[in-house]
């Protein structure tokens, strides 16, 4: 595989998130609270906690700038005009159900401004020509209706409901499962 880890959209232009990155991150969506409580992972309390993240997330990139084979794919979501990083999203691999899940969040600043159904669209593109993927899926918690909003301008169609985990492994929420299919 040759596609390149680096993405441009309209606006934005999608890229691996550096350490570089922890700060921005960290008080733009990661830290947040509000950004953070409705999906299942827990807020940073910490940049440290930022910086653990985004070396878990981190790709392993070939010399050629080529992306290696990896069960995560992550990217930052950077406005192309001032290079703010606003947001973060990509691919994980759900091994339950042996299909990639999109996830996503961004800065609250940021919230329906269409970066996030912008930068998901560059990403499903990603995922289909390639990765060679021919499904993908996506939920969110019942009360995100943006979240909602989101998946369904992407196409997917809503699967069932369900008990999704937070991170922490004590608390569930309840969420709603959608899938795409790419073919």
């Amino acid at each position: 595989m040759t596609t390149k880890a680096i993405i441009e959209t309209e606006r934005l232009r999608l890229r691996p998130l550096t350490q570089a990155d922890a700060e921005a991150a960290f008080y733009g969506w990661t830290g947040d609270v509000k950004a953070m409580g409705i999906v299942s992972w827990l807020p940073h309390g910490s940049i440290g906690e930022t910086i653990k993240w985004i070396s878990e997330v981190a790709w392993r990139l070939k010399k050629d700038g080529s992306f290696a084979e990896n069960d995560n794919y992550i990217w930052g979501f950077e406005l192309k005009n001032t290079g703010k990083l606003i947001g973060s999203g990509g691919l994980i691999w759900e091994e339950e159900w042996l299909v990639f899940q999109v996830g996503y969040n961004i800065s609250k600043d940021f919230w329906g401004c269409g970066y996030t159904t912008e930068a998901m669209q560059a990403i499903i593109q990603f995922a289909k020509t390639g990765l060679g993927l021919k499904r993908l899926m996506g939920g969110h918690a019942k009360e995100n209706i943006g979240s909602a909003r989101v998946l369904e301008k992407l196409g997917f169609v809503y699967h069932h409901d369900s008990l999704t985990p937070h991170m922490d492994g004590e608390r569930v929420f309840d969420s709603r499962e959608y899938m795409l299919d790419l073919e």
